[in-house]
């Protein structure tokens, strides 16, 4: 505002010089003519001139009394926006010291001990701040904002504000920074995101492993009870968490439920698998189920997709279990039943099906066997890393053991595939990201 003012008195003075130098003009070109005006001339031009001074600088002293009285009136509502805030603020010091609180923190924290909580966020402020500063990105080192969520009271509190520094240690090479703090209560905002959450759909798969072996060992007057108590069993347990089962095919069903109730599903550990195996048959069989189930995907049939990936793998790991698909990780369940012959057969196959899914979702591959490895791990790992290159993939293998014969190995597969393809523990480290698959190879 002060800027735009004094531009404004620029303006003022270049316009009376311009006005000053015309009529000066014209006061000559009148003496020219009459040499008796001379004299007028000069008398009524310091007139004009001392006019236009006295103006001027009364202007400028009335708009720097208004500029005055408007700083004034702005401090003033600023200082009281700060104290009257409707939402709790403090400015504190990274060390610990309280500078000053406003009243609607001491009305909103009265009955609660602070001193623990914001000594704790001043520590942890003044780490993030440190991480800032070190940090080579320029931006990020401008960036003066603190965010953090803090829950006090059963009450979860957004908390934003910005920092400057207060002073420094020369001798113990220290810097403290004074914060000013806002407290949100985001608590009905975090109850409503909690009950989005939970009503998101979660899809499960579930699967009836040795079903073929089940038809061929009872007799045709057995099925329709024995298929009746299996799926009786099936949706009894999808009902504790009131969800809806649709038999897909002979052996399958789908099952969709809301994702409140998957902590209740995990707390339960699947006892539907202890459960079918109470089916007696006369044939002496064990009915067994591998379930997959998988909260991840923006899509009710990327969830699908996702749950048909852990069919495979708990197929693949001898059925008999069930897999969770959550926040990017496997999580099992059951497995205590010896794998069935049958099952034998077929694992390689399902695993290597589950294999080459995961490596088409991933950009690259990072391939492990042995902490010590040997020609045999090396060997596997060599397998994989074949896999991914078939698949388009880039493929590293990861190994830091040395010895004669892994050596010479090393050499040859290097000098075969025109590059080394082999990476240290740190070089593998720095290259994980959430985009990798980490396989650990192993042989039999």
């Amino acid at each position: 505002m002060q800027n735009s003012s004094k531009r404004a008195f620029e303006i003022i003075n270049s316009k009376t010089k311009i006005y000053l130098v015309i009529i000066a003009i014209l006061l000559i070109v009148i003496c020219c003519y009459e040499i008796l005006f001379v004299m007028p001339a000069v008398i009524l031009f310091g007139l004009i001139c001392f006019y236009a001074v006295s103006t001027n600088n009364k202007r400028k002293a009335e708009i720097s009394e208004h500029i005055r009285e408007l700083t004034i009136s702005v401090d003033s509502a600023a200082k009281n926006t700060l104290i009257n805030s409707p939402f709790p603020l403090i400015i504190m010091e990274t060390d610990g010291k309280l500078i000053w609180k406003s009243s609607k923190f001491v009305s909103e924290f009265e009955n609660i001990d602070m001193e623990d909580t914001l000594n704790d966020l001043m520590q942890e402020i003044k780490i993030d701040i440190e991480d800032k500063i070190n940090d080579k990105d320029k931006n990020r080192i401008k960036d003066r904002s603190v965010q953090k969520e803090q829950i006090i009271e059963n009450k979860n509190y957004k908390i934003i504000g910005e920092y400057v520094k207060s002073k420094q240690n020369s001798k113990m090479k220290q810097t403290e920074y004074m914060v000013l703090l806002y407290f949100i209560d985001n608590t009905e905002t975090v109850k409503l995101q909690k009950k989005y959450s939970e009503s998101q759909t979660c899809i499960g798969i579930i699967m009836i492993d040795n079903y073929e072996e089940m038809l061929q060992r009872i007799s045709n007057e057995e099925r329709p009870e024995i298929m009746a108590k299996i799926e009786k069993t099936i949706y009894d347990w999808a009902m504790e968490s009131k969800g809806v089962v649709i038999k897909s095919e002979r052996d399958t069903f789908v099952y969709v439920f809301e994702q409140r109730y998957l902590e209740k599903v995990k707390e339960n550990k699947f006892q539907i698998l202890d459960t079918v195996k109470e089916i007696k048959l006369e044939a002496g069989l064990q009915i067994t189920l591998s379930i997959s189930i998988s909260s991840e995907g923006t899509t009710e049939y990327e969830k699908y997709k996702s749950a048909l990936s852990g069919i495979d793998i708990a197929l693949g790991r001898g059925g008999d279990q069930a897999v969770i698909r959550e926040n990017e990780k496997y999580l099992f369940f059951g497995g205590r039943t010896q794998e069935l012959e049958k099952r034998t057969k077929v694992k390689a196959r399902i695993v290597a099906h589950a294999l080459e899914e995961l490596i088409i979702e991933a950009r690259d591959v990072l391939i492990m066997g042995h902490t010590n490895g040997d020609i045999d791990s090396m060997g596997s790992s060599l397998g994989i890393y074949r896999l991914a290159k078939s698949l388009g993939k880039e493929a590293k293998i990861v190994n830091e053991t040395t010895g004669l014969s892994l050596d010479q190995f090393m050499e040859s597969v290097t000098r075969e595939e025109d590059e080394n393809i082999f990476l240290s523990k740190q070089e593998a480290i720095s290259k994980i990201t959430r985009r990798n698959i980490i396989n650990c190879s192993r042989h039999t």
